[in-house]
């Protein structure tokens, strides 16, 4: 599948295999893992495997006491739409230095 047609509302799973996006002009290979989290690999950038990683999505919840009749967090929480996949991507690649490829150090 061509790496710009991935709806942004369309939610992979780890069984869909490595997702491929192009973001501003920069390809990407989004892996889901099992639990939700994923793994971000900057294929066209200038350092070979470089990329990022974000958890499994995670809620809070509390229960007031002991009586209290809340149910247990709604499991499974869905998993990250491609859109918000793409803005994520869009948030690591403004923190690049566009002279080393790596994470700015400002």
């Amino acid at each position: 599948m061509d790496p710009d047609s991935h709806s942004d509302d369309w939610r992979p799973a780890a069984a869909d295999g490595p997702v491929e996006l192009v973001v501003d002009g920069q390809l990407f290979q989004v892996m889901v893992q099992p639990d939700g989290g994923c793994r971000y690999t900057w294929v066209t950038g200038p350092n070979p495997g470089y990329g990022f990683s974000s958890g499994a999505p995670q809620v809070a919840w509390q229960r007031v006491g002991r009586a209290d009749p809340t149910p247990p967090a709604p499991l499974p929480l869905p998993l990250t739409t491609v859109g918000r996949h793409r803005q994520s991507i869009r948030d690591f690649l403004a923190e690049i230095d566009p002279e080393t490829g790596y994470f700015s150090e400002e």
